[in-house]
């Protein structure tokens, strides 16, 4: 990220701002940023694990809404701030950060770690980098009822990327790998071994998580920690999915404890949206209107 720092973060001696790029349009443009930017997709998995890690600490940060269904995460002006093309992102003082792990490990180290001493530090950061290395949105696209749809913009995502790559040869390299990649979940969506490979993924954390939680209330200890804050939308992933009674009526603790997370008020900011369709529809409706107005007129 060296390069990406260097290209989009450059310190002003006056009140130690820095700056970061904006993208309205296609250009980007240079504008002091005083706090932290979080650019996030309200229904995207990563970017939820984020919003819950900043909410829980009580950290002040700026929203910015970066759309990954309709195109916009892969204008050049955004590609530019994160050449992975999806959100999180998050902007500060010293980075840009573009993994919501990352993201998750700067916000818990803003002052006291969640949960302080009283918590496992050393299963928090096992268990962080098992959790990360599950893929919920595979899972998603191979279980919702939307697959139709997400394979779908998936696609469009794809022409939009390779259209981009012949108008902006400077950022050709970057859009060719996103194509590469968006390709590459295509397949592994169709691909029986490596849904499989998932599926087992997600047992085995389900399972570990079943049988700390007979033991403690929260997954690191009796105290919350950012170990329940990255496991949270997995468990979430498996109501927004309606695969809930597969996976949970074997796990009554997983569920209990859920209920229990649906209380505090950082679940309430995170999945509020999500978590009524009306929400959800009014996010993704005028993405999808955009999409299928893009494709019939096939200006990528």
């Amino acid at each position: 990220m060296t390069t990406a720092i260097a290209e989009c973060c450059i310190r002003t001696i006056k009140f130690g701002h820095w700056r970061a790029w904006s993208f309205a349009g296609s250009m980007a443009m240079n504008i002091v940023v005083e706090i932290p930017e979080f650019y996030n997709y309200p229904l995207a998995f990563n970017p939820a694990k984020v919003k819950l890690a900043l909410e829980e600490k009580s950290l002040t940060y700026t929203e910015k809404h970066i759309d990954i269904f309709n195109g916009q995460s892969l204008t050049p002006g955004y590609m530019r701030l994160n050449p992975h093309g999806w959100s999180p992102t998050l902007v500060t003082k010293e980075e840009i950060l573009t993994e919501s792990l990352d993201i998750v490990k700067w916000a818990d180290r803003q002052g006291s770690s969640l949960g302080g001493d009283a918590v496992d530090r050393t299963f928090v950061s096992e268990w962080l980098t098992k959790v990360n290395a599950w893929d919920g949105n595979l899972f998603a696209m191979f279980n919702s009822p939307a697959r139709g749809m997400f394979r779908y913009v998936t696609k469009f995502k794809i022409k939009t990327a390779e259209s981009y790559a012949q108008r902006f040869p400077d950022l050709a390299d970057v859009y060719r790998k996103k194509v590469v990649s968006m390709k590459q979940v295509l397949r592994e969506v169709d691909d029986a071994e490596t849904v499989n490979a998932n599926m087992a993924q997600l047992v085995a954390l389900l399972d570990e998580a079943e049988m700390r939680l007979r033991n403690f209330k929260f997954l690191a200890g009796n105290q919350y920690s950012v170990a329940d804050v990255i496991f949270t939308p997995v468990v979430y992933r498996l109501f927004s999915t309606k695969k809930d009674q597969e996976y949970l009526n074997s796990r009554p603790h997983i569920r209990t404890y859920y209920q229990d997370l649906k209380t505090r008020s950082s679940y309430k900011k995170v999945f509020g949206i999500s978590d009524t369709s009306l929400g959800t529809m009014w996010v993704v409706l005028p993405a999808l209107l955009k999409v299928f107005w893009t494709n019939f007129t096939r200006r990528y």
